[in-house]
């Protein structure tokens, strides 16, 4: 803080005797002009900094196989915490960012990463720009994938939210523009973006081989919502396009083996690029809220075009994948909420029953059918709770160690408890 002062200068004047009635008076000098008004200088008002956070905490157990962990023995690996700061910089600037951890089964991002990072400049209510580690639209709720307490189920619907996929599409590196549009008596909110991704190692399952490095190319897309004039009714679309190339090295043994069979140098050292280009999500969204009551349907196709370096072994491929849920959630009262969805996933959209017994050793490794049940209890409005049940048909979305056969019929059950301020 500057702090200015004013000095005034004070004289003291002798009496004087009074002059001779003869004389004439002296002439009184000119008043003196008044002092200009010192302005102080501009203050700085610091703009307000916003601090949350939230940690959580839960455990999971499956009848059979293994779901995002060791869920067949049972796992206390649940545990999320993330923190987060931001601030309105001016009246159409805003900054933020926020550090995420998490140990959740064979998921784990300890110490804490950057979740994302942004400026966020709205220059008009039909334009705005962000730039960044920007969470990415994708759907009506992966924008909310990192804050528990915005969403009834512990999972959301797996087939359109896996949670293996939440840190690669939670966010992109770059730039974003969007806006909104009155529309009669609806209105148009959009958004496109240009990034990149940053895909952590535990993504991936990979078997025979150490993964060196993933360079994604690009991410790039577009998402498109009508606010219809129905109230409490949006629908919309989104759609996702992305490259990457997976950098890997074969293991000894799987190395050796390529060697003897010929199909590769002697000199071969095991090095390989997976190339994924490109990759296409496309998903349709329709949401209703009506007084207490949400109701949610999405279907997506998830398009790859994969090659390698080894076309030999590896040779070039295509991939369809089928997904979509229903979702109803009802508040009960200021604390309970129950939540129920259907989700459904197909590996190939077009081998939906599992036909091709070169790429589905047992029919039911085609599908993955989950039906969820959800209750939410708010101890007040920092401390909630959740229990949660699935019942599964199917083993689309298992990760199986080579020979094992899972299940088809299996169960998971979740309880998780969260604290936000």
């Amino acid at each position: 803080m500057v702090v200015g002062a004013v000095l005034g200068t004070f004289s003291t004047a002798r009496a004087q005797p009074a002059p001779p009635a003869d004389l004439p008076h002296p002439a009184a000098p000119p008043p003196a002009e008044p002092p200009k008004p010192v302005e102080p200088p501009p203050s700085f008002r610091a703009p307000p900094i916003q601090i949350h956070g939230f940690v959580s905490e839960g455990a999971f157990v499956s009848t059979a196989n293994d779901y995002i962990g060791n869920s067949s023995q049972g796992s206390l690996e649940l545990f999320e915490a993330g923190l987060n700061v931001s601030t309105q910089v001016s009246d159409k600037l805003r900054a933020g960012i926020q550090l995420f951890g998490r140990d959740v089964g064979q998921f784990r991002d300890l110490p804490p990463r950057i979740d994302w990072a942004y400026l966020d400049y709205r220059y008009k209510p039909w334009l705005g720009l962000r730039a960044g580690i920007i969470k990415m639209p994708y759907g009506l709720y992966n924008e909310f994938a990192d804050i528990d307490a915005a969403r009834t189920p512990i999972l959301m619907p797996q087939s359109v939210y896996p949670l293996r996929n939440r840190s690669a599409l939670l966010a992109q590196t770059g730039f974003a523009v969007y806006g909104y549009h009155r529309l009669g008596d609806g209105a148009l909110d959009y958004q496109a973006w240009l990034g990149t991704l940053d895909i952590p190692a535990n993504a991936l399952v990979i078997d025979g081989a150490t993964l060196d490095s993933i360079h994604t190319k690009y991410i790039t897309g577009a998402q498109l919502f009508w606010r219809t004039p129905l109230e409490g009714l949006r629908a919309g679309a989104t759609f996702l396009r992305t490259s990457i190339d997976f950098n890997l090295t074969l293991d000894a043994a799987n190395t050796q083996a390529l060697i003897m069979a010929g199909v590769v140098p002697a000199d071969f050292n095991g090095k390989l690029v997976i190339s994924q280009r490109p990759d296409s999500l496309v998903i349709g969204s329709a949401e209703y809220t009506r007084d207490n009551w949400l109701f949610a349907v999405e279907y997506a196709r998830w398009l790859k075009h994969q090659e390698s370096t080894l076309g030999s072994v590896l040779p070039p491929f295509d991939e369809d994948n089928e997904r979509f849920y229903l979702m109803a959630t009802h508040r009960l009262s200021p604390a309970f909420e129950l939540a129920a969805y259907y989700s459904v996933l197909f590996a190939d959209a077009g081998d939906r029953a599992g036909h091709d017994k070169a790429k589905f050793p047992k029919p039911y490794f085609a599908w993955q059918r989950d039906a969820s049940a959800t209750l939410r209890y708010d101890v007040n409005e920092h401390w909630l709770w959740k229990l949660e049940a699935h019942f599964i048909d199917g083993a689309a979305d298992l990760f199986a160690p080579a020979g094992a056969v899972p299940d088809r019929f299996w169960g998971m059950f979740l309880v998780k408890t969260t604290v936000t301020f």
